[in-house]
């Protein structure tokens, strides 16, 4: 059902893919994943997140894309992220709850320069489809701090 809405719901000007299920972590990979758990921007990453979150469950749609990274309001245009929004956001229905699942760290995003972006990925649970997934992909943006350049609803 969702399949065909997320080329709207794309803050980046190229997809930012969720990871997929890995192998367990070898030692070196599982000691940089401990490190990144102490990593203080992750929270702050998540609490962006969930801000964000919030305008568009109570269908603030412009004022999420105002709250977006400065790099996506250059390559998006307000209005038509607002209607892909909203008509995404109308088929799932009203906003029931939210469950955080996991975050991540990377440094290359496809067509994106190198910096520190972090994804947070959550379980949410719609009116219209309770087993939705929703991945938020963040960046520090100057001093507005860490703002959204991609949403996938899925």
């Amino acid at each position: 059902m969702l399949t065909s809405l997320l080329a709207a719901l794309t803050l980046a000007t190229a997809p930012v893919e969720a990871a997929s299920p890995q192998k367990p972590a070898a030692p070196a990979a599982a000691a940089a994943a401990s490190s990144a758990k102490a990593d203080p921007d992750l929270e702050l990453a998540k609490k962006a997140a969930l801000e964000w979150l919030a305008l568009l469950d109570s269908g603030r749609f412009e004022a999420s894309f105002d709250e977006a990274a400065l790099s996506f309001q250059k390559v998006q245009k307000k209005p038509d992220w607002a209607k892909g929004l909203s008509g995404a956001r109308g088929q799932v229905g009203k906003f029931l709850s939210r469950a955080f699942l996991n975050d991540e760290i990377r440094t290359n995003l496809p067509n994106l320069p190198p910096g520190k972006y972090i994804t947070v990925r959550f379980k949410t649970v719609f009116a219209k489809y309770a087993t939705a997934s929703e991945s938020v992909t963040l960046v520090r943006d100057g001093k507005r701090g860490f703002r959204t350049i991609a949403y996938f609803l899925g």
